[in-house]
């Protein structure tokens, strides 16, 4: 084999990544590349999932550049490396707040957040699972948000689904996914029993999305 510097070659592994038409994925030691106009979302990608390769995350944020208004609130279940609220934030929107259950993305996404320039005063992350941890759940839903992000996976998802409603009002858009396709029609109804509407899906490869939004009374 020839000598090669494994310390580093990985990185190599890790190119820039334009998402959708407003963003693009970089590597910390990447970040002062030429963005051609995107908007930089700066991550240390080897940590926790979420380096924006994956096609559930893409989707999240194509749809984010459609959904995220200027000023708007944001939390995001599963959140760990905190891509999405950091992806959030660089589009617009005024706070976020990222929730795992794994205590090291709480510190990683802080750390990836800080890459970006956001500190406490626009993103926050905390460790729990709130359809577990009742004084995390009444901490969260004492808030409404614009838009809350559960890129998961299916069966998270569904368990998630009875308490979505929690931290809605009647404008609140959720994009799920993480959802093999086989599993989509599960999650549509655990949703739709949930008091929610599917609003558009989107899909790439075998994995779908979904945005959906509250109901008409």
């Amino acid at each position: 084999l020839p000598e090669t510097n494994w310390e580093e070659s990985w990185r190599d592994s890790y190119p820039p990544q334009p998402i959708g038409q407003q963003l693009i994925v970089l590597p910390y030691w990447l970040s002062d590349t030429d963005s051609e106009g995107r908007k930089k979302v700066i991550l240390d990608p080897g940590l926790t999932f979420g380096t924006g390769a994956h096609p559930s995350t893409r989707m999240v944020m194509e749809s984010m550049e459609q959904l995220v208004t200027p000023g708007a609130r944001c939390l995001d279940l599963g959140s760990g490396s905190g891509i999405l609220s950091i992806a959030a934030l660089r589009l617009g929107a005024q706070s976020a707040i990222g929730v795992d259950i794994d205590p090291k993305a709480e510190d990683i996404a802080r750390e990836n957040a800080a890459y970006n320039d956001f500190g406490a005063d626009r993103f926050d992350a905390v460790t729990g699972n709130v359809t577990e941890d009742t004084a995390l759940m009444e901490r969260l839903s004492a808030k409404r948000y614009d838009i809350v992000f559960v890129n998961i996976v299916a069966d998270v998802i569904i368990g998630l689904a009875p308490v979505l409603g929690s931290f809605m009002d009647e404008n609140t858009k959720v994009i799920c996914s993480g959802i093999l396709d086989v599993r989509e029609e599960e999650v549509h109804q655990a949703l739709t029993a949930a008091g929610l509407v599917i609003e558009r899906t989107r899909a790439k490869e075998d994995w779908r999305s979904l945005v959906a939004g509250r109901a008409e009374k």
